[in-house]
């Protein structure tokens, strides 16, 4: 009798985990083309200390299955400092405002990111090289499940750019490839209950930007660019009461054309 009742125990017990199995696992293919206006106004000052204020809007004239809409407005304020001009230091926060979110609740369209980054510089004739690595973490205020979604997320961003400035000419010409992948999605839920799979971080982004600046004085630029982009994104949905797991697998490509307007004093 004693055996029966442990045996049961264990069944009973050994149950509701036993329910949670992946009711869903979908794979989405989509395409972007997004359009961004851009505005960045940068005071430097003595000691390679710089203070920048930028304002991006971005609009999604095209997505797969969805009308254009307002994607998203970000105000970010930057400080730099270049100790030597080889090196650059920056930090920064960004305010965003999403535009496909609830406007009734402020902690569901109000993201806050914070970054941190470092920018090797080498300069050749016209040519400019550079190489920059940054961390991102991206806030968020409203209430998720810390199994489907983290409320601070890290990313890693890797950037190359290489810039040339044409002879005689007050234009210049550069390309930039950039890598993003992430550093604390969640994985615990997923690598617990589906053990065909191991979960881990993963790149999300890879872009290839080129485009153009027009000097037209001393202090003000404008720039016209476009970037190609492929991105990946996994999004996981647990039922309240724990039984399902729905897993979707979201992939495509990003057309982005950005005109922009830089003040430099």
């Amino acid at each position: 009798m004693k055996r029966l009742i442990g045996i049961l125990f264990v069944v009973l017990l050994a149950s509701p985990l036993a329910a949670v199995r992946l009711k869903q696992d979908s794979t989405a293919t989509m395409q972007r083309v997004e359009t961004r206006i851009d505005a960045e106004f940068t005071k430097k000052f003595r000691y390679g200390l710089s203070l920048s204020l930028s304002e991006e809007i971005r609009a999604r004239v095209f997505e797969t299955n969805r009308d254009a809409y307002f994607r998203a407005a970000n105000t970010t304020i930057a400080l730099g400092y270049a100790p030597i001009k080889y090196l650059k230091l920056q930090t920064g926060y960004t305010l965003r405002i999403l535009g496909d979110k609830d406007w009734t609740d402020p902690n569901e369209f109000l993201r806050h990111r914070v970054y941190l980054g470092v920018t090797a510089k080498y300069s050749y004739m016209n040519w400019r090289f550079s190489l920059r690595e940054r961390v991102d973490m991206n806030c968020r205020t409203d209430s998720v499940n810390r199994y489907e979604k983290n409320p601070f997320a890290f990313t890693m961003r890797h950037r190359i750019h290489i810039g040339y400035h044409i002879p005689g000419k007050p234009v210049q010409v550069y390309a930039n490839i950039e890598l993003i992948n992430t550093l604390n999605r969640p994985t615990q839920y997923l690598n617990y209950y589906i053990k065909d799979e191991q979960f881990g971080q993963y790149l999300s982004d890879a872009r290839l930007q080129v485009g153009t600046k027009w000097r037209i004085d001393k202090r003000n630029w404008l720039g016209l660019s476009y970037r190609f982009g492929y991105f990946y994104d996994r999004d996981l949905n647990i039922t309240k009461n724990g039984g399902n797991i729905e897993l979707t697998r979201t992939h495509g490509f990003t057309h982005v054309i950005t005109l922009s307007y830089d003040l430099k004093w």
